[in-house]
């Protein structure tokens, strides 16, 4: 994604997953197309500042605003 200061790494992919593992996420809900969940699930820890946060969600808003 464009315009992150950091991307996430490993790490913050191995936290997202013992986080998804810990919260009892059904795969399948990962898998949805939803236009309406663009952001997913316990985002957060796979960004690593609170600018790419507030970023990727300003993104995923417009985006569902334009129904992609």
């Amino acid at each position: 994604m464009p315009g992150l200061k950091k991307k996430p790494s490993t790490s913050e992919l191995l936290d997202w997953i013992k986080l998804l593992v810990n919260e009892d996420i059904d795969p399948e809900t990962l898998k949805q197309r939803d236009a309406s969940k663009l952001i997913p699930l316990l985002h957060g820890a796979l960004l690593k500042n609170e600018q790419d946060v507030h970023l990727f969600e300003r993104l995923a808003f417009i985006a569902r605003r334009q129904g992609r």
